[in-house]
């Protein structure tokens, strides 16, 4: 561009006579302006690329620095201890313990008698009857027992009665078999052990009757204070129980 403002402004200024500029006014109609043309030729240059500028902060940004406290620290109170709930011990249910369990009953063994047997009714001496205890001899001394058989007929002459009489100083036991007892229905104490029940004192006896049967025989001869031989085993429960008084007299 600047080439080409040179050029024209040679060619304007060459030739021998200026030309003198005249008015607007004065100039003919018919003059006709020059007009040069001169060919520039622009010889295009590689594009170029314009950078922005780059702004490059020369300061790094801080994050900024809170201010130091310089008061000195107080005393931190220790935390007050936090407060607990009492520990409530949950009892679990305890399962019950199973009872041990009982031992079945053992059989009942076959009575040895064959079946069992009792004697229901007393009926000598009367329940609360007196009877004199002496150690002397004489009537009266001696006691007689006597109840209702459990059968009417002879049995087993090992099946027998027991008959217990006892005082809170001493007692005693009368034996005898049923068959005997068919023949003859009484069983005697004798007068030493009829005193030896009160030992001297009046004394209130009681007395009742088994059923009995024995391995071995009955001595139904001698003395009834006299147990059979063998072992003894009941048939049965005992008898109702009556009482008597026994009166020592001198």
């Amino acid at each position: 561009m600047f080439g080409a403002l040179a050029v024209l402004s040679a060619a304007c200024g060459g030739g021998d006579a200026t030309p003198t500029r005249t008015r607007v006014a004065q100039q003919e109609a018919t003059q006709t302006p020059w007009i040069i043309i001169i060919p520039v030729t622009v010889t295009p240059g590689p594009p170029t690329a314009t950078l922005e500028p780059t702004s490059t902060p020369s300061v790094v940004e801080s994050s900024p620095v809170p201010p130091t406290n310089t008061r000195p620290p107080q005393p931190t109170k220790p935390p007050a201890p936090a407060a607990t709930e009492p520990s409530v011990v949950v009892t679990q249910p305890t399962t019950p313990a199973e009872s041990p369990t009982a031992a079945p009953p053992p059989p009942t063994p076959t009575p040895s008698c064959g079946e069992p047997y009792q004697v229901t009714t007393l009926t000598f001496p009367e329940n609360g009857a007196k009877r004199r205890a002496r150690p002397g001899s004489g009537a009266g001394a001696t006691i007689q027992f006597k109840w209702e058989p459990v059968v009417g007929f002879e049995m087993d002459p090992k099946i027998g009665y027991r008959v217990s009489v006892g005082t809170p100083r001493n007692s005693a036991a009368l034996y005898i078999s049923h068959n005997a007892y068919l023949a003859d229905p009484v069983a005697i104490l004798n007068q030493q052990a009829t005193y030896g029940l009160t030992q001297g004192d009046d004394m209130q006896a009681t007395w009742f009757v088994d059923v009995i049967r024995t391995t071995g025989d009955f001595n139904d001869s001698g003395d009834d204070a006299q147990p059979p031989s063998g072992t003894i085993t009941p048939c049965g429960p005992s008898s109702p129980t009556f009482s008597i008084e026994l009166v020592v007299e001198e």
